[in-house]
């Protein structure tokens, strides 16, 4: 006992005085042996059907369970999404834990995996390296795949047979037999980012991969940024703290040690190199150094931040601070008591006044387009896009992605007639091939970024209908003169809020007090018990503590190459017949289909 202590001492103060540059050491990956299954909370067989881009984490489709016991589709995530982020973009010091360890999982690869569960809802396969089985040559493997072209140097035949392979599966499980997976009358295709909401009464709550719900520690409220790799918390009423996401997690090592600012609450850029953070009079933008000196910024203790710009703010009581980001992270706006400013931080070096509180009569702010070049303020029902370049005001309009087009909405800027009558485009386009959108005799009119190159428009009077149409003026008029459109919903009552997620396709819907549906569903599938079945939804009254004021997409657990370089497209939250925010989405579809 003494000597394993000793030696456990020894290996954890080894570890702590590593410096980043031993990082490449650590692709001395150890392998997980058959002797070690025991460890692993899941034995499975079962097929890969969705990798990340890292490879580290995937959805895996389960035929048979030797140990423990779980549905047919499983989360694997082994490493967290921002140690990719921090480690290859910003440089932060990971440690061991994003070195690119243990074994690549490979879409349509079938083996048999060692699996532990992790506070996240997931599943990691890594203990001590990891739990990966193929069969190659009617022998167990740790290639990859059953292919020579996949296999690591490293890798070797282990001296078993499949067939004694699953003896020992079944000897770790404490079974004779393989039992199947759960079966649901649906297979619901895990989610791939966490959805948060929060309760009327401050209560916030996690939904799940697997659609369970986890509530989330009170005392420890995160603020995370888009790409996964800072990390703020609130340390007081007068405090924020941030730090970088380490191979633990989201938890600091060192407390003590976070980068400190004064604030009381905060929003980070799209492109996560910037942090708005304020207080009752105060805004300030501050810049992250992605390196620092010394060993400030090893092991996740804290962050190097320059302060490049601050505005004093006029506080209102009754109405909190407003503050928008562009997509694009160039320019930033906010509305306090005095109206609505903003402030292009590249090329303006003071924020500008765009409307003064008595200018705007109760409006609010929006949101700003894909660069910040528009502005929007109003509400639902009727609102103004402010041009920053010419100083015009158009009404009810809305900027395309690229901020090239504009779309007028219910406008009678320029009456339309048969499609034919329309006046041909011309130079200049932005004014003379125009995109017109009639929404009948809708009270509200909220839009959301949808899929590649659409844009989604809810239309409201007593009940909600949902379209999606392209922004571009190439996409003719019918003859009735409206713009091109398909519906994806339609009669949806006591619809609250969108949150839509363009990177994955997926719509989250808040509907009454405790329902979250995972796509648009009309009202009248709820009163056919077959439909009922299929229906992808939540029903959460009596799970939470209160009825649900507002939902959000979190952090992803899958990590896809375009987070390294921008995240406008990252999910925009819309609410019904409130603030909504612009559509600035351009993302590709990347769904991966479901097992058939």
């Amino acid at each position: 006992m003494k000597t394993g202590l000793i030696a456990l001492t020894s290996c954890v103060l080894m570890l702590f005085s590593l410096s980043p540059t031993w990082a490449h050491t650590c692709r001395e990956a150890p392998r997980f042996r058959t002797e070690d299954l025991h460890e692993m909370d899941l034995l499975v067989r079962a097929t890969v059907m969705d990798v990340d881009d890292r490879g580290y984490s995937a959805v895996i489709h389960v035929a048979e369970y030797y140990k423990g016991e779980g549905p047919t589709l499983l989360t694997v995530s082994r490493y967290n999404v921002g140690l990719e982020t921090g480690h290859t973009v910003r440089g932060y010091d990971t440690g061991c834990l994003f070195s690119g360890r243990g074994h690549i999982w490979r879409a349509g690869a079938t083996g048999y995996f060692g699996l532990s569960h992790t506070p996240f809802e997931t599943y990691s396969d890594y203990d001590g390296g990891s739990a990966h089985f193929y069969i190659w040559d009617e022998m167990i493997t740790y290639r990859d795949v059953a292919t020579e072209d996949f296999a690591q140097v490293w890798d070797a035949k282990e001296d078993i047979s499949e067939e004694d392979l699953v003896a020992k599966m079944l000897k770790a499980g404490g079974r004779e037999a393989p039992i199947a997976p759960t079966i649901d009358k649906v297979l619901r295709y895990p989610l791939r980012r966490y959805l948060m909401f929060t309760t009327e009464n401050g209560r916030r709550y996690q939904v799940n991969p697997d659609r369970s719900i986890s509530a989330v520690d009170a005392e420890t409220v995160r603020f995370i940024s888009p790409d996964d790799a800072h990390v703020a918390l609130r340390v007081d009423n007068q405090t924020i703290g941030f730090y970088y996401v380490w191979p633990f997690g989201y938890s600091p090592q060192h407390y003590e040690q976070m980068t400190k600012v004064p604030g009381r609450d905060l929003r980070f850029s799209n492109d996560s190199h910037m942090v708005a953070v304020w207080d009752e009079s105060q805004l300030a933008v501050y810049l992250f150094r992605n390196k620092g000196p010394g060993d400030f910024l090893q092991w996740g203790v804290g962050m190097q931040m320059d302060l490049i710009a601050n505005a004093p703010l006029q506080t209102v009581d009754w109405r909190p601070t407003t503050i928008q980001w562009s997509a694009d992270s160039s320019a930033i706006a906010w509305q306090d008591g005095s109206g609505i400013w903003r402030w292009d931080l590249y090329e303006e070096a003071e924020a500008s006044l765009v409307a003064s509180e008595n200018d705007i009569k109760g409006s609010r702010l929006l949101d700003l387009s894909a660069s910040g070049r528009f502005l929007r303020y109003g509400a639902a029902g009727g609102w103004t896009l402010f041009d920053s370049h010419t100083g015009q005001a158009h009404e009810n309009a809305l900027a395309s992605p690229g901020d090239r087009h504009l779309i007028f909405v219910n406008s009678a800027a320029k009456p339309i007639n048969d499609w034919h009558e329309t006046e041909q485009c011309k130079p200049p386009l932005r004014e003379n091939c125009a995109v017109y959108i009639e929404t009948d005799d809708a009270k509200t009119i909220t839009v959301f970024p949808y899929q590649m190159e659409l844009l989604g428009l809810v239309a409201c009077d007593r009940e909600c209908l949902v379209w999606a149409t392209s922004w571009h003026p190439a996409i003719r008029h019918d003859k009735t003169g409206r713009h091109d459109r398909r519906y994806i919903g339609d009669t949806l009552s006591n619809l609250r809020q969108i949150a839509y997620d363009p990177i994955y396709d997926q719509p989250a819907i808040l509907r009454g007090d405790y329902r979250i549906e995972f796509g648009f569903f009309d009202s009248s599938y709820y009163e056919d018990e077959e439909k009922l079945q299929n229906l992808d939804y939540l029903h959460l009254e009596g799970i939470v503590d209160s009825p649900i004021a507002s939902i959000e997409w979190g952090q992803p657990i899958f990590y896809d190459t375009f987070m390294l370089t921008a995240t406008e497209h990252l999910p925009r939250t819309v609410t019904i017949g409130g603030a909504d925010l612009q559509p600035n989405s351009k993302i590709p579809p990347t769904f991966r289909g479901m097992p058939t």
